[in-house]
């Protein structure tokens, strides 16, 4: 390796300890690093500067530690996605290679830092930038380069930067939503700059996904639009209050944007050409939220995808609410049958209508707003089935003052579903309810007496003197282990179960899925 080259690397943690969900991290790529990277390698041409990708859930931050261990010197930058799950692991290699080489440059971004961007820049110095929320990749991308070549400008004016000013003021600036039509068409091949990653994924999604490995699907994950239905109207501290309770995205400024239906289309054209074929929709809600565009894209698909012998166009999967089953049938047909989406990932979540409702599930407005909210899970069961395609089901075993009898029935009702249609369900991703910073759920535990009249408005109960008890720390703290906050979360907030009994349901579910050859997990 030449001696003047430096490195500029974008890392994906290995999560700090257990993961909490189930999902299956490691078998497709961190979008949003491949996004920062396609943005900002243009700007970096004819420098020394060289990109680098790495994926500690598949190749271990031990690999990651014996390369900054030899390369430290030639480090420019490590650029962290962090969530809650990986925040730590980001902050100890962080320390690791700022220790060999000071003049490295930190920064973090994504949801654990934007919940908590404050205390983190005040609690670890080793922080040196970071970026909050979602539209900040030219944001970004100008501020690596400038700094990298000297050419910082001195208003800071970055959009989203957060920073520290000379008296150690933290700052941070607006993002910038207007770039989201802007953006770069996703490099993938950048995956593979510092580490071979992609053969991994690919391998990992065939010995996951059965269907994957029958039909020859090689995967990718895509974002032709961003935000959910429930994200509009009035936040408290940022955080929607409409939002379900365990949801943890941090929304940008906008709580939906999408590109127009041909430039979503120029988006999947590119997937196409770098070799994938099941595309892997992220935006929230495909049916509710972005359906003025994709119901233009299905009226105008373009040369490229028509001149594709039907049975070997692409495919797509994606989430959608249960609802929309039940309110827009007609837009599930053309999902199906104009564009292929053939599998959709569905909050089942709690599987009766006092969980539904204490987890905020049920529809905001518009029709079927006074409908039970298990109602649109069958419905949406239904509806796939009659239109052969598949789910991955969300599942939440907990929320704020669950029962024994509410959990009995809860899981109960997965049984009954899940016996009867087993071949419907291609995974089911589930496990307790994990207070993450940016839920509602975490606010529970920073105000117990939130979480009190909460529970309270639906005969529930919460042991106020344990939240109390606890409150400072999640007041404080920037480094979270989930498995702390699960068992905080069920002492304070589910006094009347267990985490032995939390356990006991989790290990049924498990069971069950295995019964009938169901994955585990959902993907990222």
């Amino acid at each position: 390796m030449p001696e003047d080259i430096r490195h500029v690397l974008f890392v994906n943690a290995n999560d700090t300890s257990r993961h909490t969900s189930s999902a299956n991290t490691s078998i497709y790529p961190n979008l949003g690093l491949l996004t920062l990277m396609s943005a900002l390698k243009p700007k970096l041409e004819g420098t020394n500067q060289r990109l680098g990708y790495f994926d500690g859930t598949v190749h271990s931050n031990a690999a990651l530690e014996e390369f900054i261990d030899l390369h430290a010197h030639r480090i420019s930058a490590l650029c962290f996605s962090v969530l809650t799950a990986n925040y730590g692991a980001s902050i100890a290699l962080a320390k690791r290679a700022k220790a060999i080489n000071p003049d490295i440059q930190v920064v973090l971004g994504n949801d654990h830092f934007s919940a908590l961007y404050d205390r983190v820049m005040a609690n670890q110095p080793v922080v040196d930038f970071g970026f909050y929320g979602n539209d900040v990749v030219e944001g970004f991308a100008d501020f690596v380069s400038d700094r990298l070549t000297g050419t910082l400008r001195p208003a800071m004016d970055y959009a989203g930067l957060v920073y520290r000013d000379s008296t150690g003021t933290v700052h941070r600036n607006p993002e910038n939503p207007a770039e989201y039509h802007r953006l770069p068409l996703v490099d993938y091949g950048l995956v593979d700059t510092l580490m071979p990653h992609e053969k991994h994924y690919l391998d990992g999604q065939q010995q996951v996904y059965f269907f994957m490995r029958d039909r020859e699907l090689r995967s990718q994950v895509v974002d032709i639009g961003r935000g959910c239905v429930k994200f509009a109207g009035e936040r408290l501290e940022g955080v929607p209050l409409n939002a379900c309770d365990f949801c943890g995205i941090i929304p940008g400024v906008r709580e939906i944007i999408a590109p127009e239906a041909e430039r979503a289309w120029r988006i999947l054209e590119n997937v196409w050409r770098q070799g994938f074929n099941y595309f892997y929709i992220t935006a929230d809600e495909l049916p509710l939220t972005l359906w003025r565009m994709l119901r233009a894209m299905a009226a105008n698909p373009p040369a490229w995808y028509l001149g594709i012998p039907p049975a070997e166009r692409p495919k797509m999967f994606g989430y959608a609410r249960a609802e929309a089953f039940a309110t827009g049938a007609k837009r599930i047909d053309i999902l199906v049958n104009q564009l292929g989406v053939d599998h959709f990932f569905i909050g089942f979540d709690g599987l009766s209508d006092v969980s539904l409702r204490v987890m905020n599930k049920q529809p905001i407005g518009g029709r079927g707003r006074n409908h039970a909210p298990m109602d649109h899970n069958l419905r949406a069961l239904e509806g796939v089935i009659d239109r052969g395609g598949m789910i991955t089901a969300g599942l939440v075993v907990t929320h704020l003052g669950i029962t024994p009898d509410i959990m009995a029935q809860n899981h109960a009702a997965l049984t009954r579903i899940v016996e009867d249609h087993p071949t419907t369900f291609a995974a089911l991703d589930f496990g307790p309810l994990c207070p993450i910073p940016g839920s509602q759920s975490y606010r529970y535990l920073t105000h117990p007496e939130h979480a009190e009249a909460r529970a309270a408005e639906f005969g529930l109960e919460v042991d106020r003197a344990y939240l109390e008890s606890r409150r400072d720390f999640y007041r404080t703290a920037d480094e979270l282990d989930m498995d702390e906050m699960i068992h905080d979360f069920v002492n304070g907030c589910c006094p009347h179960v267990t985490s032995g009994l939390v356990d006991e349901y989790v290990e049924k579910m498990g069971a069950l899925a295995t019964k009938h050859g169901i994955v585990i997990g959902g993907g990222v």
